[in-house]
């Protein structure tokens, strides 16, 4: 056989092996089987619903579509898709998803197996155009025209790459009615709806990601304060971020991987809802703390809430105005044709929010500290943190702040003083004692006590202080506390003047 003739059965077997598939890529089910998870297509036939269906599930949608006969008539009343992944005219297996652009429904994977892609190409049809209301909800939430501009060249990245990750994340945090929401539902209509996901403190706090994992966008919606939810959420999120890998993972099945595309949206009004470490290089973050309520637009004559409001239909808290959404597809065709800045994508935004963010992520004792050493009048500022906590009545008492005639404060004082620096700042559990005061041996503090009291001279009062142990009857705890110390050195009383007799000694 001539090696034309070899190339022309090639190339045909290849033409008979995609119709196939095709065909089997119409089946009304596809069982991700790893996950014991099926999917149904839509009636329409175009793309798959956005439920995940168990067995018993699955069989009631067959039912409803007169597929499958009802389960009386089955033989010994066995289920038809029991008996294997892959069934005739009803099901097929495969052994993962994903959601790729502009590939087939089932993708051959490196092992040989499949994967079914439930990407569904945009409904949204980008035309030139103005945008002036798009770009004004985009403005109050990048804060200003740098961050609005890192901000484009993100989206455009995702946009013009949708099956490629960024490598960076957006957390957006500003009061309720900022237009957080708005900006997810333009950006879900410029990569397809069915591609991008909503979650929220739920989702994350379970290790179950199949239903939003593989998705382009995920929208990650009303995070809480990172001491509510007892960890820290920016480092379960950092193989989200950066990964090319993701492990796809049900209850009670074995979890099977797929490829990462995802890029990821988070917002909140809280305070610190991750913590950005001070090396990070994944997060931006927008934070606009101005009131929508309270601000008004001069050249609109309204505030800004009600700003958004107008971009609604009536009537309608998801629907845009025909307006609004002629704005959106000239968004999108703007994005579409923006040249992107691959190296700022793969950068976060450098701006005060961030640094904010990264302070606050630091341990509650060093940003006690730090506060302390950046203020003017650190004595004050103990004073004030110290009346303001819930333990305010160490301050009033008898024994006083001061250890002896020493400017070391007490450890009941100090304590006082981080746990009001804790509501200050909005830290609802402050650091153990224990801890606490080990901490400051770390940061040059002295600890000192008298016969009354322990406590700790700062820094900045360590050069100052001249009096000697003798003279305020403070001893330096400079070795172990269970080791002995010893005393001061005193004067005899023999060398000590006698009164009515001169220097001399006495006789």
């Amino acid at each position: 056989m001539s090696a034309g003739s070899q190339s022309g059965d090639s190339s045909a077997h290849a033409s008979d092996r995609d119709s196939a598939l095709a065909q089997v890529a119409k089946m009304p089910l596809v069982k991700i089987v790893p996950l014991e998870r099926y999917l149904a297509r839509r009636h329409d036939g175009h793309g798959f619903a956005p439920e995940f269906l168990t067995q018993k599930a699955a069989e009631d949608y067959l039912i409803l579509r007169g597929l499958l006969e009802p389960r009386d008539t089955w033989p010994r009343g066995a289920s038809p898709l029991a008996s294997s992944p892959s069934t005739p005219a009803l099901c097929v297996g495969v052994m993962s998803m994903e959601c790729r652009p502009h590939a087939p429904v089932l993708i051959e994977r490196k092992d040989g197996t499949f994967a079914v892609n439930t990407w569904e190409p945009p409904v949204l049809v980008p035309e030139q155009g103005e945008w002036p209301d798009v770009r004004r909800v985009l403005l109050w939430l990048a804060e200003d025209e740098a961050g609005l501009d890192w901000l484009f060249n993100w989206i455009a990245f995702k946009v013009q790459h949708p099956g490629s990750r960024p490598g960076t994340a957006i957390l957006l945090q500003g009061p309720p009615g900022s237009g957080k929401n708005v900006l997810y539902r333009v950006l879900a209509h410029l990569l397809g709806p069915s591609n991008c996901v909503q979650i929220g403190e739920a989702d994350l706090a379970k290790p179950y990601n199949f239903h939003f994992a593989t998705k382009l966008l995920i929208f990650a919606n009303e995070l809480l304060d990172n001491h509510k939810r007892g960890g820290s959420l920016g480092d379960g999120l950092k193989a989200t971020i950066t990964d090319g890998e993701v492990f796809l993972e049900s209850k009670g099945v074995a979890r099977t991987s797929a490829t990462n595309r995802a890029g990821l949206l988070a917002a909140t009004n809280r305070t610190k809802p991750i913590e950005i470490e001070e090396g990070d290089r994944r997060w931006t973050v927008l934070h606009n703390k101005a009131k929508p309520a309270e601000y008004a637009h001069p050249d609109l004559g309204m505030t800004h809430r009600e700003f958004l409001e107008s971009l609604h239909a009536p009537g309608e808290d998801d629907a845009f105005t025909p307006e609004f959404m002629r704005q959106v597809a000239a968004f999108a065709h703007a994005m579409n044709t923006r040249t992107v800045d691959l190296r700022r994508v793969r950068r976060p935004h450098a701006n005060a929010s961030r640094e904010e963010l990264q302070q606050l992520s630091e341990p509650v004792t060093e940003q006690f500290l730090r506060e302390l050493s950046e203020s003017p009048d650190a004595d004050g500022q103990l004073r004030d943190w110290a009346f303001s906590s819930p333990q305010a009545n160490v301050m009033s008492r008898s024994t006083g702040t001061t250890v002896g005639k020493s400017k070391a404060v007490t450890n009941d004082a100090l304590y006082a003083a981080v746990c009001g620096f804790c509501r200050v700042v909005g830290q609802k559990h402050p650091p153990q004692k224990r801890t606490f005061l080990a901490a400051l041996k770390s940061a040059g503090w002295t600890e000192l006590r008298d016969n009354k009291a322990r406590g700790w001279l700062p820094p900045w009062h360590q050069e100052d202080d001249t009096s000697t142990p003798h003279e305020s009857k403070v001893v330096p705890l400079t070795a172990s506390r269970g080791a002995a110390v010893t005393p001061p050195a005193t004067t005899s009383k023999a060398s000590l003047p006698t009164p009515g007799n001169g220097s001399g000694p006495a006789r």
